[in-house]
């Protein structure tokens, strides 16, 4: 008898940004209730660091720049589709913003704060990798 494996799911890539203003992190709540980080798919043609700035800019109105790169991170979203996320270490000028619709709330929080407000380990893991990138650059 011959089986056959599942098929693995190709991820879908996507960018996002973990984004300091001094010690201070933005933060998005999804109408789910779930807070995270800011991001997104990436469009054609584009780079994982111009999605990561477009998509913080599109969903928080947030002017943000790169300052490092971060781990990606893997999962599962709410539809079963894949993702793997290329985050980076992005620096505010300003914390003025207007969210997306896809969002209830959202905005700079301490450091603090967004550690016992992410909705998720692994952002967690990330805020704190970030957060020592920073200290060690700045």
């Amino acid at each position: 008898m011959i089986s056959s494996s599942p098929t693995s799911q190709v991820p879908v890539p996507g960018a996002g940004g973990v984004v300091l203003r001094g010690r201070r992190v933005l933060l998005v709540r999804y109408k789910s209730g779930d807070w995270a980080f800011p991001k997104g798919h990436l469009e054609a043609g584009e780079s994982a660091q111009q999605a990561a700035v477009r998509e913080v800019q599109e969903e928080t109105g947030v002017q943000a720049s790169i300052a490092g790169e971060l781990p990606t991170t893997h999962y599962t979203n709410d539809r079963g589709e894949a993702r793997a996320i290329s985050w980076f270490l992005m620096e505010a000028s300003t914390e003025a913003g207007e969210l997306e619709s896809t969002f209830i709330e959202g905005g700079f929080v301490s450091a603090d704060e967004a550690l016992t407000t992410l909705s998720f380990g692994e952002d967690r893991e990330l805020l704190r990798a970030a957060l020592k990138q920073a200290e060690r650059e700045g």
